[in-house]
């Protein structure tokens, strides 16, 4: 699980191999074993010695904003492969076959916005007919995506970035006609968000970010060696190439707890512009997250939970490197 610090003036220690969570009066002790990663959503002090605990026990700590973006992260120095791994990675981004790679996360992201689209039809029956033509547009673009195979994406980048955002304009349309008028949005906005649908789906991004890139480490890739995004300084780019199949996931989880009444205006703060979820909000949207991701689903014919998934789809992408590149 990830346990989360969203308690301001919460201290985080270390009594009898475990930790503490210290907040006033409370003392709460944590097993190592029982827990994935550390999530640091307010100001909260941490030991040396909790920090030491969690490198040790291969625990990433993760410093969130107040918009879900991962701004810090402490863990282990040492990757958990030998450094040919990573050479190779470098000849892969610029490869045909990293190329593939990239054309097949979009691919797989646009199957999972069309299930959502799918969801969502089921669930608001009054847009039913609208929703499935949404998704019957993003269908018919997929088969674009095969002009651009058997080439390096620095050949073709611009171009699929063109096709992602007439693809993403579609589907944002189709969920906002979908939500409650009280929670339509006119489009996508990140920095700031410009109306709480869009808050809550920058912060959850934000926190899927953490998982896919603690994945990449596991696996024994470097996230800041991108394939279709491009290197940027102190950025896990790789991760951003990782994330897109998983971004429905959170489509929809975000989109269910609006239809169902969970959202109250209450959990944003407007400081114009811009929305932000608050300390209230938060008690709503963190937990959700992370019982969303420990949920099994079918996948490839076995139960496995979401973030399981995001690891086997890393160490999938480290062994398919591996294999096909094989310069040291």
């Amino acid at each position: 699980m990830q346990l989360v610090l969203n308690t301001p003036g919460l201290a985080l220690r270390v009594r009898g191999g475990a930790f503490e969570a210290v907040a006033g009066d409370q003392r709460r002790p944590i097993s190592p074993e029982q827990i994935s990663s550390i999530a640091v959503t307010a100001g909260c002090m941490l030991s040396s010695a909790a920090i030491e605990l969690a490198a040790s026990a291969e625990i990433p700590i993760y410093i969130f904003d107040e918009t879900g973006d991962a701004v810090a992260c402490m863990r282990s120095p040492y990757f958990e492969s030998l450094a040919t791994l990573r050479r190779k990675q470098v000849y892969f981004s610029d490869a045909p076959e990293g190329g593939a790679w990239v054309l097949e996360q979009f691919k797989l992201k646009t199957g999972h916005q069309i299930e959502m689209l799918e969801h969502l039809a089921e669930r608001r029956p009054a847009q039913k007919e609208v929703l499935q033509q949404k998704a019957e547009l993003l269908v018919a673009e997929v088969g674009d995506l095969d002009a651009l195979e058997n080439r390096p994406v620095r050949e073709w980048r611009d171009e699929l970035m063109g096709w992602e955002g007439n693809q993403a304009r579609t589907y944002w349309q189709a969920l906002s006609d979908a939500m409650p008028e009280a929670w339509r949005f006119e489009k996508r906005s990140r920095r700031p968000a410009l109306d709480p649908f869009n808050a809550v789906i920058n912060y959850h991004y934000g926190m899927l970010y953490g998982v896919v890139e603690q994945a990449l480490f596991a696996a024994g890739l470097d996230p800041h060696l991108g394939i279709l995004h491009v290197d940027e300084y102190d950025r896990p780019t790789l991760a951003f190439d990782l994330i897109e199949p998983f971004r429905p996931w959170i489509d929809r989880l975000v989109v269910d707890l609006f239809l169902d009444h969970k959202v109250e205006i209450a959990f944003f703060d407007d400081r114009n512009p811009g929305f932000f979820l608050n300390a209230a909000g938060k008690r709503l949207f963190i937990p959700a997250f992370n019982e969303w991701m420990s949920r099994e689903v079918r996948w490839r014919n076995m139960q496995l939970d979401r973030t399981a998934q995001i690891f086997r789809s890393a160490a999938e992408l480290a062994r398919y490197i591996d294999e096909t590149m094989q310069r040291p």
